[in-house]
């Protein structure tokens, strides 16, 4: 399964550990803000974002890619997640239109 996770917050991170750390789905991050893709592609470790968890085992997962443009934005995602404001899903909707297969589920935290 291939997830697009769109966003650079502290959703991103939890999400990106969480679903990447599952061997068969494949994450990419997209962060459409100038300059962010770059910033946290850069800082994730290279053994991937943990998360602790204070009632359980810590979940370790790394996304596959993180990038700043839509057109960058790998062939046949099945999920994207917007963890982000809610006045930019028009301009990432807008940005990913051509690149989405016909199907594909979209979804929103708040």
């Amino acid at each position: 399964m291939k997830v697009l996770l769109c966003g650079g917050g502290n959703a991103i991170h939890v999400l990106s550990a969480y679903i990447s750390a599952k061997d068969y789905i494949n994450v990419t991050i997209l962060s459409l803000f100038p300059g962010e893709a770059l910033l946290l592609r850069d800082a994730i470790p290279d053994e991937g974002i943990r998360c602790v968890n204070d009632l359980g085992e810590d979940i370790v997962g790394k996304p596959n890619a993180v990038i700043g443009k839509a057109e960058d934005v790998p062939k046949d995602i099945d999920v994207v997640i917007f963890a982000l404001p809610s006045f930019t899903h028009e301009m990432y909707l807008k940005a990913l239109k051509p690149y989405l297969k016909q199907g594909v589920t979209i979804g929103a935290v708040s």
